[in-house]
């Protein structure tokens, strides 16, 4: 008895597959939308090596076609307060409905001199809906922890952590009224391209993210 040598995929290969080719795919009608940009620099952090590790969240009636959804951006350490990163950002999104636009949330870390990762900061903006040029800021904070927590962060290299990231934004309204916060500094993204297609609009934006700059 003749057995062929070829091999049937399982099932959920195939759907999985199915599914990826179906969200890269858009229906004729439904807008498609591009942000194309850099994450620039970082004002008023510590003169340390600091990273922003950043990723976008959307609603429900969004579909992801392509790009990094999160990223992060290497180490830059500087000694006028101005971290440059110009860290690219490249996204397609296909979208039946204005509601859950994206929004960029980053979070910024430290590298101190013992080689530790220590979280400086939190943030959250959402990407401008409006054709134009545009500047958005993130400002990050970060929780502040007891005395004790204060003291072992200084001594010990440790930062106080939300249990939660979705308190950031999602649990925001339930939860941040709960935390006290520092502020820690600014982001920046700039450059950013949006485009539009029908229905939404037949235009072209020019979107920027801007730098951070320290709290006054």
């Amino acid at each position: 008895m003749h057995h062929s040598n070829y091999i049937r995929r399982p099932p959920d290969e195939r759907l999985k597959e199915k599914f990826k080719n179906k969200l890269r795919s858009v229906a004729d009608g439904v807008p498609e939308v591009h942000f194309i940009g850099e994450v620039v620099e970082g004002i008023g952090f510590k003169d340390t090596f600091v990273s922003c590790k950043w990723y976008l969240e959307w609603g429900r009636a969004w579909s992801f076609l392509e790009g990094e959804e999160t990223s992060q951006t290497q180490y830059a350490a500087s000694d006028d307060g101005v971290l440059v990163w110009n860290h690219p950002i490249d996204l397609h999104f296909a979208s039946a409905s204005m509601q859950g636009w994206p929004r960029i949330v980053v979070h910024v870390w430290e590298l101190d001199e013992f080689g530790r990762s220590i979280l400086v900061g939190y943030g959250f903006v959402h990407l401008p809906t409006n054709p134009g040029d545009h500047d958005l800021e993130v400002h990050c904070w970060r929780p502040s922890g007891s005395i004790l927590e204060e003291l072992q962060s200084f001594f010990l290299g440790t930062s106080t952590c939300l249990v939660d990231e979705d308190t950031v934004f999602g649990k925001a309204w339930e939860k941040r009224s709960q935390l006290t916060t520092v502020s820690s500094g600014i982001v920046s993204c700039v450059g950013c391209q949006l485009k539009c297609l029908e229905p939404f609009a037949k235009m072209n934006c020019l979107l920027t993210l801007t730098s951070y700059e320290p709290y006054e």
